[in-house]
């Protein structure tokens, strides 16, 4: 079988060190914004691992991990994992499929083998990507002009994940409440539950008396989550 399932673990940039000059007082750290569209990385709302299909796979391989991974559409790579092309429903359903007899008042016509073997036979070559640094909002535009539900994303030429309209959507949707519970879960799981967090408009405020690696911690673990648009660190009051 020469479909594959690319495991790509994408690596996300946090800021560790942004104190002030004087070393001390409060920290701001700029992550990714989730209000609407602005100031939205794809970075932060893509899917990865992504799955692929090479493009020499057959379109049967191809069919069953789309349906079993329940997506619309997959990258196509080539060997060296180079984005080639894309396929979709649409053109696994452009296919020859044969005639029910039972449908049709006259004979069907004689079923033929088809030729549409491959995966690159029918793949859309040339795909639109967008790169981990993309404007969501560029994105959101793209996806509201065409009849694209996802888009692969790289670097350079090499497959990191897939954004989808889907993607974009919960993104633009996570309250304040569920941004703070994840937070805090996420505290609580990592050794970090002397930490508080409070979410206002997007805006994240972490609150702990620690080390400045434990800070740096608390810090990169809220900028990581969803729908976070700033980090605010400060001790606590008293």
């Amino acid at each position: 079988m020469i479909v594959h399932e690319r495991l790509v673990t994408v690596p996300l940039s946090f800021g560790l060190s942004g104190q002030d000059e004087a070393g001390q007082g409060m920290l701001v750290f700029p992550c990714a914004a989730f209000r609407g569209v602005a100031d939205m990385l794809v970075r932060e709302i893509m899917t990865s691992p992504a799955y692929s299909v090479l493009e020499g796979a057959l379109l049967e391989d191809a069919l069953n991990l789309m349906a079993r991974s329940k997506v619309t559409g997959l990258p196509v790579v080539d060997g060296g994992g180079r984005v080639v092309g894309i396929i979709s429903e649409a053109d696994l359903l452009r296919t020859d499929l044969e005639p029910d007899p039972r449908a049709h008042a006259r004979p069907s016509r004689q079923a033929t083998q088809s030729k549409l073997v491959t995966v690159g036979q029918v793949m859309t070559p040339h795909p639109h990507t967008v790169r981990e640094d993309t404007d969501v909002a560029e994105l959101a535009r793209t996806f509201a002009s065409t009849h694209w539900k996802s888009v692969p994303v790289v670097r350079g030429e090499q497959l990191l994940g897939v954004v989808s309209r889907s993607d974009v959507i919960r993104a633009m949707s996570r309250t304040d409440e569920e941004i703070a519970a994840e937070i805090s879960l996420t505290f609580a799981e990592t050794g970090l539950g002397a930490w508080h967090v409070e979410v206002a408009d997007g805006m994240a405020t972490v609150t702990g008396n620690a080390s400045e690696r434990e800070r740096g911690a608390a810090i990169s673990i809220a900028q990581s989550v969803k729908g976070v648009r700033h980090v605010d660190s400060k001790a606590p009051q008293g």
